[in-house]
């Protein structure tokens, strides 16, 4: 504690004395403690002071020694400064004198060149001549020429002069050699223009004559194809043999010049002569397609097609000689997508526009191909509608494999064509054919209503027009069961297929979105079946049906012992409610798909359910009258789980927790059967409402008891 004089001066409360002291008392005990502490250590601290006085000189050494290093380092960093701007002096001599060098040799060159191009042009070995025009090229024209001497001035003017000669020369004679067709003189001069410093223009006359040839061989194909009788066994594909010679030919052109073009001109110039090449060949496939066109009479077909839009099926257009248009029509497609991807894998380069003429045409084509295969489609499926025919061993007609015929072969034909829009078009162009001509034509026929009304005038007639229209009733909802599941394997085929052709990527993608709309098609034909299987119910079942169910609620449920014994030898509305339910089905199970006949089955089984429910919590009973409840409802389960393919149990569970609790003895037993959950179809109200109709049971005791 640290006061000043004034401060002790001014002490006068003992309080504060007495407090003051303390502290100074522990403080000095404290100091005592330090000192203590420290006189303990003097002993070792003597030990260490010895210790640094005996180590004290071997530090004064190292001290020494570092300085002397300092001073070593920085007089080796002055050596190495000086070195490096020595070296860097030799360097910039070197470089002057590699540059003298460079010039001398270009002199020396020089003049050999002079010597050896002159030799070589009096000899007309021009290969030799241009390879010494292409040594003066490469060399250093920025030779000073104030520091040489005449005659290598002279040397450049000769080689210069010689230059301009082996260029009219070598161009002469290749144009010769294009007017004479003559191919090894070609492939002789076309690699000595870069050499010359003539790079476009040995590459524009090559390119011109490839074209050229390419011209020729379209226009030789082409007229073969014109000259081509029509009894030979190619003539329904002829221009899609002479297309597709055009484009082997002309990739094989490409072929055979490609290595050599690149070698000579590099590859960039490469593919400017390719392209040029492709340009022709577009040039003359678009010829030989107008020619297809003029002779197949495309465009005439097209016109006709177009004016039968909306109108019943004709057969105006020869349907056979369609048939083979459109393959061939798919075969030239397919070839264009094949020289597409060889044209591509030469140019390697997506930045090279190349294929816009080549895409029109392409596209022109396939417009054609997609409006005749449309009609071709429609009129085949229309066809089919109309001359559709039934074996009366079978329960559907000849529209499902018609129908699933036509639309598997327009599906296969358009992937033959390789052209992603070509196959999509006609995928949604099916897809939209079946879902209209073929499901609206057979859900007009099931919307009808099944015939078995008096609300349809025409059952007035004989009762075998009723019979045909019940017949053609079950064919139509057979049929849409047999198309909905051939739409479902097809989608799965197409699916299967596109996978195969495109692989991985964006174009599978785009395909399997539109064949995806199979699927729509295939819950459309689905929907017309659930209309039809309720119009069966509605129209044949229950109105006939009702009647028997409904017998239950006039007969006494509050029976003696003796009754109970009779009913159960013989149940007279037991009887009833099973010979209705098998008259009414066992004709439809001869005349229906078992998928269908099983749905319309559910719907009948939910029905009687339901309506035996209603009847049943309108009556009283006794417990013997729920006994028999209870069995009449366990022997209508046993009956028509033979009568379908799945269990019927689920549907009378609500039934069958009722005639448990109506056929309990006592109202313990009922609560026990809620506690354990075996009522979890009723509700407490549900509950409380059937105990309510055992006449035994007081309605006090049932609401304590619930």
């Amino acid at each position: 504690m640290d006061l000043t004089l004034e401060e002790v001066k001014d002490l006068t409360d003992i309080a504060k004395i007495q407090k003051i002291f303390l502290q100074l008392r522990i403080e000095e005990e404290t100091a005592s403690g330090d000192l203590d502490e420290l006189l303990a250590n003097q002993a070792h601290l003597e030990t260490k002071m010895q210790n640094l006085n005996q180590i004290l000189p071997e530090i004064m050494s190292v001290e020494k020694g570092c300085q002397t290093l300092q001073r070593t380092i920085f007089h080796t960093n002055e050596l190495a400064v000086n070195v490096s701007k020595k070296v860097r002096q030799l360097d910039t001599a070197r470089g002057h004198v590699d540059e003298c060098l460079k010039r001398i040799n270009d002199i020396i060159s020089l003049r050999a060149c002079v010597e050896g191009v002159q030799t070589a042009m009096m000899d007309k070995d021009y290969e030799t001549a241009a390879g010494f025009i292409d040594k003066y090229l490469a060399i250093d024209k920025m030779i000073n020429v104030s520091l040489i001497d005449d005659a290598v001035t002279g040397s450049f003017a000769v080689l210069k002069e010689s230059q301009l000669n082996l260029i009219n020369i070598i161009s002469k004679n290749m144009d010769d050699a294009v007017k004479s067709d003559d191919q090894d003189a070609i492939n002789r001069y076309v690699k000595l223009f870069p050499l010359v410093d003539r790079r476009s223009d040995g590459l524009n006359k090559f390119s011109k004559y490839m074209s050229s040839k390419v011209g020729d061989i379209g226009q030789s194909h082409l007229q073969d194809a014109l000259k081509t009788s029509k009894s030979d066994p190619r003539w329904n594909v002829i221009f899609a043999d002479t297309i597709t010679k055009l484009f082997e030919d002309t990739a094989r052109i490409i072929e055979s010049s490609h290595v050599s073009i690149v070698e000579h001109y590099g590859t960039e110039d490469s593919k400017k002569y390719v392209v040029v090449v492709q340009d022709e060949c577009v040039r003359q496939a678009r010829g030989i397609i107008n020619n297809f066109l003029q002779v197949r009479n495309i465009l005439d077909m097209i016109t006709t097609t177009t004016s039968l839009i909306g109108q019943s099926p004709e057969e105006i257009l020869d349907t056979r000689k369609l048939d083979q248009t459109l393959d061939e029509l798919v075969i030239m497609n397919a070839r264009a997508e094949l020289y597409i991807n060889f044209i591509q894998r030469k140019l390697q380069d997506d930045t090279v526009e190349w294929d816009g003429n080549m895409r029109m045409l392409q596209q022109e084509t396939m417009g054609h191909y997609i409006a005749l295969e449309t009609h071709f489609m429609k009129h085949s499926i229309s066809k089919a509608v109309s001359m559709e025919t039934k074996d009366k061993k079978s329960m559907v007609s000849s529209l499902v494999d018609d129908v699933c015929f036509v639309i598997q072969k327009i599906i296969n034909r358009s992937l033959n064509s390789k052209n992603i829009d070509a196959i999509c078009a006609m995928i949604n162009n099916s897809i939209s054919s079946l879902s209209v001509d073929v499901c609206g034509q057979l859900g007009g026929i099931v919307s009808s209503g099944y015939p078995n009304t008096s609300s349809y005038s025409w059952q007035q007639g004989p009762d075998d027009q009723v019979q045909l229209q019940k017949e053609k009733f079950f064919t139509a909802l057979n049929n849409c069961y047999g198309l909905a599941d051939n739409v479902n394997k097809l989608r799965k085929g197409f699916e299967l297929k596109c996978d195969k052709l495109f692989g991985k990527g964006p174009t599978l993608e785009k395909v399997i979105s539109c064949i995806h709309g199979f699927g729509d098609v295939h819950n459309d034909f689905k929907d017309v079946i659930k209309r039809g299987e309720h119009n069966i119910c509605k129209a044949a079942i229950f109105p006939k049906l009702h009647p028997v169910i409904a017998e239950y609620a006039s007969s006494s449920h509050v029976i003696t012992e003796d009754q109970f014994y009779m009913l159960e030898v013989e149940d007279p509305w037991l009887q009833d409610v099973v010979k209705a339910i098998d008259d009414l089905s066992s004709p439809l199970e001869k005349v229906l798909n078992q998928s269908i006949y099983d749905d319309v089955l559910a719907f009948t089984i939910t029905e009687l359910s339901q309506y035996l429910e209603k009847l049943v919590l309108n009556c009283s009973y006794n417990q013997l009258g729920g006994l028999m409840f209870d069995k009449q409802v366990r022997s209508l389960v046993t009956f028509l789980s033979t009568k379908i393919q799945w269990s019927v149990r689920d549907k009378f569970m609500r039934l069958t927790q009722l005639a448990m609790l109506l056929s309990t003895e006592k109202l313990t037993e009922a609560k026990d059967y809620h506690d354990n959950g075996m009522l979890a179809r009723l509700g407490s109200v549900e509950l409380k409402q059937c105990l309510r109709l055992r006449v035994d049971f007081r309605k006090d005791d049932i609401e304590k008891m619930l």
